[in-house]
C-alpha cells in the first residue's frame, strides 16, 4: 500500500499526463478541421437537438468541433462519440492505472506476458543497457552484435514509449555491416528490441508491400466480460515501411467476421475505396481474424489493472496471428468505426461520470 504522500504525488504525476494528452488532442482536432472546412447547417442541427440533450444528464457539453470531426458525411453525426479530450484525460486513465503502464508494455517483456503467443523471432534485446537473448540470457556487445551481423535484415524499434513508428530502423545487409548496425544501435542507445521482419500473408502484403500491414483491436474489460470495441487493419503509404496513418498510411474498419467495411480513411480525413497498392476493400476479408479476436479476450482476462487495451497483430503466410505489440493508451477507432463503446455508452459514461465505481481501483 501507497504512503499517503507517494500516492498524493502520483496522483499528480498521473493527472498532469492526462492532461497533456487531453490538451494535445484538442491541438490535434482543431489542425484536422482546418482541412474539413465550415459545419453544415445539417451537423449544427444535429449537435443541437441530439448531441447537447444526451450530454446534459452527465452536466457536459462537449464542443461541436468533436462532432464535426468524427462525422462521415459532414452532415449527421451520433451522440454517443466520445470526445477525444474526455477519452484521455478522463476514461482511459479512470479504467487504466497509467502508473503501471511502461513496466507492462515493455516489448521486452512479452516472451514472460505472452508465452503462448506467436511473435516475430527476437535476435537481441537491450534492457537499461544490458544485453540478452529472447530468454533474457546475457550477452555482451560483441556478442549482441554477433548476432546481428549474422542476418540479412532486421528491424530495430524502442522497447519502451514508442508509439506512430517513432524510432523505428530497418536493416538491409550492405557493404559494412558492422558500421550500420552500430550506428543504428547508438541511436537509440537502451532499451530497444532487434527482431525478424515478419513475412506477412498475401492478403495483407496486397494493401501496401513495403509496410507491415497490422490488425488494431480494441477491447474492453467491463463488468466481468471482454467486449471488442472495434478492429482496424492499418496499412501503410509510398515509400513508408510502418503502417501509421501519421507516417502517410491509412486505416479501415472491419466487421467482426473480418471482412473490411467499403471505405479507408487517410490523415487527412479523405475517404478512398482501395489500398495504396490497389486492392479494393469491400469483398476482403482479414485471414485468421477469428483466432486473432479469440486470443484478444483470452489474453485480456489476465490484465485487469487496463480495462481497455489496442491489440496490434499481423498473420504470416501460412495464416498464424503474429503478435506485435499491445497499448494500455490506445486511440478510440472512432473515425472508422463509429462511437466506441456503442450500446455499452451510457453505462460506460454512467461509472465513469456518476459512479465511480473504480474509484479506488488504483490503491
Amino acid at each position: 500500500m501507497r504512503s499517503g504522500i507517494r500516492k498524493r504525488l502520483d496522483n499528480i504525476y498521473e493527472k498532469a499526463e492526462a492532461s497533456y494528452r487531453s490538451m494535445q488532442t484538442k491541438r490535434d482536432a482543431k489542425h484536422y478541421l482546418k482541412m474539413m472546412g465550415s459545419v453544415s447547417a445539417e451537423l449544427k442541427e444535429s449537435y443541437e437537438t441530439q448531441v447537447l440533450p444526451y450530454w446534459k444528464k452527465y452536466r457536459m457539453k462537449p464542443p461541436l468541433y468533436w462532432f464535426q470531426l468524427f462525422s462521415q458525411d459532414g452532415r449527421h453525426t451520433d451522440a454517443r462519440y466520445i470526445p477525444e479530450d474526455l477519452w484521455f484525460g478522463k476514461i482511459l486513465p479512470y479504467y487504466s492505472n497509467m502508473s503501471f503502464r511502461r513496466s507492462y508494455e515493455d516489448k521486452c517483456m512479452h516472451h514472460i506476458l505472452f508465452p503462448e503467443l506467436k511473435r516475430p523471432r527476437t535476435i537481441v534485446k537491450n534492457m537499461a543497457g544490458q544485453y540478452y537473448t529472447d530468454d533474457l540470457e546475457p550477452l555482451t556487445e560483441q556478442e549482441a552484435l554477433g548476432l546481428c551481423m549474422a542476418e540479412e535484415r532486421f528491424i530495430i524499434k524502442p522497447s519502451i514509449d514508442s508509439g506512430a513508428g517513432t524510432g523505428i530502423r530497418f536493416y538491409e545487409r550492405g557493404a559494412d555491416p558492422g558500421t550500420e548496425i552500430r550506428r543504428m544501435i547508438d541511436s537509440l542507445k537502451n532499451n530497444f528490441i532487434i527482431q525478424e521482419i515478419v513475412e506477412q500473408h498475401e492478403i495483407l502484403a496486397s494493401f501496401h508491400k513495403n509496410s507491415l500491414n497490422t490488425i488494431r483491436i480494441l477491447s474492453f474489460f467491463f463488468e466481468g466480460e471482454v467486449h471488442v470495441l472495434s478492429a482496424i487493419v492499418r496499412m501503410g503509404g509510398g515509400e513508408a515501411r510502418v503502417d501509421n496513418v501519421t507516417s502517410g498510411g491509412m486505416q479501415c474498419g472491419l466487421q467482426m467476421d473480418g471482412q473490411c467495411h467499403s471505405l479507408a480513411c487517410t490523415k487527412k480525413r479523405n475517404w478512398v475505396d482501395r489500398s495504396p497498392d490497389g486492392t479494393v476493400f469491400a469483398g476482403t476479408k482479414i485471414p485468421a481474424f477469428d483466432k486473432i479476436l479469440q486470443i484478444v479476450i483470452k489474453e485480456h482476462i489476465r490484465f485487469p489493472h487496463f480495462r481497455l487495451i489496442g491489440w496490434d497483430f499481423s498473420v504470416d503466410r501460412e495464416g498464424e496471428p503474429v503478435f506485435i505489440e499491445y497499448n494500455v493508451c490506445p486511440g478510440a477507432n472512432q473515425m472508422t468505426c463509429g462511437p466506441t463503446f456503442g450500446d455499452l455508452t451510457d453505462r460506460v459514461l454512467e461509472d465513469v461520470l456518476v459512479k465511480k465505481t473504480m474509484a479506488h481501483a488504483h490503491n
